[in-house]
Parts: C-alpha cells; sequence; structure tokens
C-alpha cells in the first residue's frame, strides 16, 4: 500500500465542513434504490450526513421536470427517508424549458417539489447548471429562487447551484444572483473549473467575494466518471484539496460514481476529509481485498513504483518490488463491486505484460540475479513483448496510469462561455507504458554492435 507524498498531506489538521454527503448528479444510468440505500448507509458510517438525488438521466429531474413521480419513484424515496442514514435532498433541474415569467411553470415547480417534501424529503436543490447563458439570466434565476424559498417556508433547507457554478471572479450573472437572493440559500461551486485537481482556501475565499460574501457550497465532481471520463474508474483518495476548506464553504457534496458500489474506497476518503481527518488514512483503513485493484485504476502507486526502477537506485529491491506487486495486480479481484469487469481485465492483461517487461529488465541489467529470460533470447522476448503491449493501448478501460484521457478541467468566462484547461488532456502517464519503453530501450542498448 502506498502512502501519501510529502506534498499532498495535510499541514496540520483539517475542518470539518458545516454539512457533507454525496449528491447523484452525474450524467448516465441512475442509480437503483437499493444501491442508494447501500451507498448512504456506507456514507453514514463514514460521518456523513447528506444524500442529494439529481441524477442527470432520470428525465423527470431535468427534461420533464414538470411531470410528477409516480408510485414506485415516491416509494423509492420513503424508503430513503425512512433509513434514517443520511438526510435526504431531492434536486430539480428545469433551466432547459423554464419560462421564467410563466405563473403556470413556477406551480408546477412548487407542485413537483411539495410531493417530495410532503414525503419526509427536507433539503430542496433547485440546478440551473448546464443551460444556454444570456444576458438577464442571472436576475431570472435570482427571482425563481427567491420565490422557491419563499414557497418551502422553512419545510425544507434550499440549495441552489448557478449557470456560473465555476471560477472565482465577479461576473454581471453573479452579481444579480449575490443582489436577488436570500442570503439562506447556499450557492453550488465546483472550484475554478468542472472537474478541479486542487481546490484552495484563497480560491473558496475568493468565490465568496464574488457573491457577496457568501461562503461556497462546495460541488466536487471526484470520484465522477460520466461522459468524457467513462474510461477511468477513480478508485483512489482524495487530492488537492485544503484542509481549511471546510472553514470557508458552507458545505460539501461529493458527485460520485456511475458505478456506485466502485465509489467507496474515494468516499471513504472524503468522508475523512470533510470530517477534517487525513484523506489518505481514511481510504487506506476501508481499502481491503481491494487495495491492489485499487492501487491499478488510481495509477500512483504502480508509477511510482516503475520510476523507482527506471529512474531511482540501480538495485535489485525496487525491481522486487515492483515484480510483486505485479505478481498481486494479475491475480486481483474486485469483491463487492459490480460493473467493472472491463476494468479488472485489463489490470489483469497490463500486469502480465509489465511481468514480462521485468523478466526483460532482468535478463539485460547485470547484478539482477537469475532471469527468466535466457541472455540470448533477448531479441526474441523483446519483439514479443512489444506484441503484446501495443494491443493494450487500443483498450477502452484506462488503468496503471492514463494514456490519453479526456476530462473536463473547464472553466468558465465572465460572460459564462466555457473556457478550455491544458489539464483536460493527460498523456504519457502510464506505468506499463514507462516499464516497457526502459526494457525496450534496454534490450536496444544490449543489441547495439560493439
Amino acid at each position: 500500500m502506498s502512502d501519501a507524498p510529502a506534498d499532498e498531506l495535510p499541514d496540520g489538521p483539517g475542518v470539518a465542513f458545516p454539512v457533507s454527503g454525496i449528491i447523484e448528479g452525474f450524467y448516465g444510468p441512475p442509480w437503483s434504490w437499493a444501491i442508494r440505500a447501500e451507498i448512504m448507509a456506507w456514507c453514514h458510517q463514514r460521518d456523513m450526513g447528506l444524500y442529494l438525488y439529481a441524477p442527470k438521466d432520470d428525465p423527470l429531474h431535468r427534461e420533464r421536470w414538470r411531470e410528477p413521480y409516480g408510485p414506485k419513484a415516491l416509494a423509492g424515496f420513503e424508503s430513503l427517508v425512512a433509513a434514517e442514514t443520511l438526510a435526504v435532498g431531492f434536486a430539480i433541474s428545469p433551466g432547459l424549458t423554464m419560462d421564467y415569467t410563466s405563473g403556470d411553470d413556477r406551480r408546477s415547480l412548487g407542485t413537483k417539489v411539495d410531493q417530495l417534501v410532503d414525503r419526509g424529503v427536507r433539503i430542496v436543490a433547485l440546478l440551473l447548471d448546464d443551460i444556454p447563458v444570456r444576458p438577464g439570466l442571472g436576475t431570472d434565476h435570482a427571482a425563481l429562487t427567491t420565490w422557491l424559498y419563499e414557497h418551502l417556508d422553512g419545510r425544507a433547507e434550499l440549495v441552489m447551484t448557478p449557470t456560473e457554478y465555476t471560477g472565482t471572479r465577479p461576473t454581471a450573472y453573479l452579481d444579480a444572483l449575490a443582489a436577488g437572493m436570500p442570503q439562506e440559500v447556499p450557492i453550488g461551486w465546483t472550484g475554478t473549473t468542472v472537474v478541479c485537481d486542487e481546490i484552495t482556501v484563497a480560491q473558496a475565499r475568493a468565490r465568496a467575494a464574488s457573491l457577496g460574501d457568501r461562503p461556497p457550497f462546495l460541488w466536487d465532481n471526484y470520484p465522477v466518471n460520466d461522459g468524457l471520463m467513462a474510461d477511468r474508474l477513480f478508485l483512489g483518495p482524495l487530492r488537492g484539496r485544503e484542509p481549511g476548506l471546510g472553514a470557508v464553504c458552507s458545505g460539501y457534496a461529493a458527485n460520485p460514481m456511475v458505478q456506485g458500489r466502485a465509489s467507496k474506497p474515494a468516499l471513504a476518503s472524503i468522508g475523512a476529509y470533510v470530517n477534517g481527518r487525513d484523506p489518505w488514512a481514511g481510504w487506506r483503513a476501508d481499502l481491503g481485498t481491494l487495495a491492489v485493484f485499487a492501487e491499478a485504476c488510481d495509477g500512483e502507486h504502480p508509477r511510482a513504483l516503475v520510476a523507482a526502477v527506471v529512474d531511482g537506485d540501480p538495485s535489485p529491491e525496487p525491481l522486487r518490488a515492483l515484480e510483486a506487486w505485479l505478481v498481486a495486480a494479475k491475480n486481483c479481484e474486485a469483491p463487492g463491486l459490480d460493473d467493472v469487469d472491463p476494468w479488472l481485465d485489463q489490470v489483469h492483461r497490463e500486469a502480465r505484460v509489465g511481468l514480462a517487461a521485468v523478466n526483460l529488465v532482468r535478463a539485460t541489467v547485470t547484478g539482477q540475479g537469475a532471469a527468466a529470460v535466457d541472455e540470448h533470447d533477448v531479441g526474441e522476448h523483446a519483439v514479443a513483448l512489444a506484441a503484446g503491449w501495443l494491443p493494450l493501448r487500443r483498450g477502452a478501460a484506462s488503468v496503471m496510469g492514463t494514456r490519453g484521457s479526456l476530462r473536463p478541467v473547464l472553466g468558465q468566462s465572465s460572460s459564462g462561455a466555457w473556457t478550455y484547461r491544458a489539464a483536460s488532456v493527460t498523456e504519457s502517464a502510464n506505468a506499463i507504458d514507462d516499464l516497457v519503453r526502459y526494457a525496450l530501450t534496454l534490450a536496444d542498448a544490449r543489441g547495439a554492435p560493439t
């Protein structure tokens, strides 16, 4: 099990958030009611307190938001409330078709929300994200939020996610929200971009200043893997969140993966972080037999092991440590997880190629002990290694670090337009690629004429 790099550990004790939990806010097949109940119980056991229902692909949440829920869905909400694990919240996303001047649309919104509040839901989230930007939208959103806040009249708390939900600078849209919304309604924020590698106290304070000194409610898009990120399973710990964020944010909600059970390792890390504890320790404590699979999908540990061989001490210890981990990866399982077979298969395939590369390294480096490859067969083994390696690079599931990953590390300009950030694309960060290249380079040097 790998330890956190020193520069990623908290400087000191963290600060707990006033409220924390998860938001099922991804694009893709929504979770089942059974998975929701299971993940809520898991989060409750790790000291989180909130679940927000907001699956983008539930048509009655977004596209057909005016339509009431039927008996089966209402019974599902009632079952979550009755479980008494996390406080149950319901989110509605009417922005695609809402007529802000229509009394009928406001009544439809109120009727829909009342359906859930009458069944025990005590948090309502008005999501106005991922819709077209236009002049005057901030004023319309402030007015709608104020109306819904007054409609709820204390029966449930209200949270609002704006159209401009990234960034730290004031804009005309945010100015209108700050001026026109009740101060009691938290406003959602994902950080400087949609997906963030780092979120700092300074950024949160700047966002608060852009909202009239209203602390942002952090919607953290980790470990979510929808859309552009569907090739990855984010099974690693939470990284890059400053320990003091809890003191400058009004709340925290993690957006989990489409694969609900596979979200558990990251959520264990998040549960520790949002309660002021070490996210790495929280992650390690809950891994159990998932450790090697989680490390493989996360990628950092195998990359560190390979780097110790490629860039480090030429002694045999790093190579033995890498070999032992690859043997474990070749045989690892994913007990208790559903819908992860493509990643598990890819881990097994990559580990086998990695072990072949280790054998080639041993055959070409003196002082490494008995080689599994006879020195006279180095050329043939190198060709076989390359033949097994190259097809892996075309696999649909990304493990051992990325080969060409795409994430929405996108910001928003002062007009609300999306802006591209270079961190959206990650290339050449795969442990097996680095190891195979190293082994093939050694084989080439071994075969060079003298």
